[in-house]
């Protein structure tokens, strides 16, 4: 079995902070002023605060962490961080085993205990939308945990026959199908908030489009200036226009060799489009697993459209070198940045798209032996 089934599943229950899909520009913020009234204010009591002299709160922005303020821990552990926000912001508040997320209004005014080594213990005073966020990484976390047994479990096995294999996937598969009626069932009970945002994040790398536009409906209308409403319901507009059974919208970029490549030009074959990069380890563990298939279906009608996310072209050049990609490649070498992963909704890679002779799409993210069995059921050989 491999490690990416295991290593993938538990990424869609993890907070990835630094792949925070969001496509709106990150808003500047204010230095500390401790005269100043306005803006919001956090008192924090940290326990067990030895060896550890300061703390920062950060943005979680497109690019990464967006700094805000940093304050000194005293003696007894107490810190306060202080800036200006213009609205509602997701920030983050990190930790040698971790990490507290936080939502912050522009005049928040929180109490915060932290114990660095048992961090599902912090508490948020004054803030309802803060507890229900904690409630959420809670029961994230609870799935997390679970997952990470069946992993162990999975580590230790010194070998592991067919059978034993297919026990794994199938228990991987139920937690997950567990996991996200979890989150959804506990979305559901919330209201007039920001959170159930955050918890689209949680159910990734396949986008459920149903919950999305529910989310979508509930925060758009409460929320329709915040940011974080507004690139939601950019993604929903999106993920219609490559739901399973719409057209693929066309991709053209340029080769290695500076030639254009485009999707459309594959019409009249069996197109699956696979978002890599030579930088992602999961990718490269694939792509053995496409080299099998491609070999195995060209003939028949299979072709392969490879999407890098690269920025380095030499390192992008090596990677299908190395994997002996025989198959049309393309990229405009701007990485995350890339329109193209607005364009398809693209939260993390690898991702695949399988597109029909006609250009319309039949499924997403299928992988390794539910790729094969697709490609079997598609050639019937």
């Amino acid at each position: 079995m491999n490690l990416k089934l295991v290593t993938t599943i538990q990424a869609g229950m993890r907070m990835v902070y630094l792949l925070f899909a969001i496509s709106f520009v990150a808003s500047s913020c204010a230095n500390k002023e401790v005269e100043d009234t306005s803006g919001f204010r956090i008192n924090g009591k940290i326990a067990n605060a030895s060896g550890i002299k300061q703390i920062s709160i950060q943005e979680l922005t497109p690019g990464g962490l967006n700094m805000i303020d940093t304050g000194l821990i005293d003696a007894a552990g107490y810190f306060n961080l202080s800036g200006k926000l213009s609205e509602k912001t997701f920030c983050i508040l990190r930790f040698e085993k971790g990490d507290v997320v936080l939502l912050v209004d522009t005049n928040s005014r929180l109490e915060l205990t932290i114990d660095p080594n048992h961090l599902e213990q912090y508490t948020v005073a004054n803030s309802k939308e803060n507890e229900e966020l904690k409630q959420l990484y809670l029961l994230n976390a609870s799935f997390l945990k679970k997952s990470e047994e069946i992993s162990m479990r999975f580590n230790n096995s010194i070998t592991l026959d067919q059978k034993n294999e297919a026990l794994i996937r199938f228990a991987f598969d139920s937690l997950q199908d567990a996991h996200k009626t979890a989150i959804k069932a506990y979305v559901g009970t919330l209201t007039n908030s920001m959170v159930p945002y955050f918890a689209t994040t949680f159910l990734l790398p396949e986008p459920d489009l149903q919950f999305f536009e529910a989310v979508d409906k509930l925060l758009f209308a409460n929320n329709s200036t915040s940011k974080y409403a507004i690139q939601l319901h950019q993604k929903v507009e999106n993920l219609a226009k490559t739901a399973d059974g719409s057209m693929a919208p066309d991709i053209v970029l340029n080769d290695p060799f500076g030639k254009t490549v485009s999707l459309s030009a594959l019409r009249g074959k069996i197109v699956l489009v696979d978002f890599w990069a030579s930088w992602c380890g999961p990718c490269r563990d694939e792509n053995p697993n496409n080299v099998i298939l491609y070999n195995k279906y060209k003939n028949a009608g299979f072709e392969i459209f490879g999407v890098s996310l690269d920025e380095n072209r030499d390192a992008w050049i090596a990677a299908i070198n190395k994997d002996k990609l025989l198959w049309q490649q393309g990229s405009d070498l701007q990485k995350w940045n890339s329109p193209i992963v607005s364009l398809y909704n693209i939260d993390a890679i690898p991702t695949t798209v399988l597109v029909d002779k006609e250009g319309k799409i039949i499924a997403r993210n299928l992988r390794g032996k539910d790729l094969e069995a697709k490609l079997k059921e598609i050639f019937a050989f």
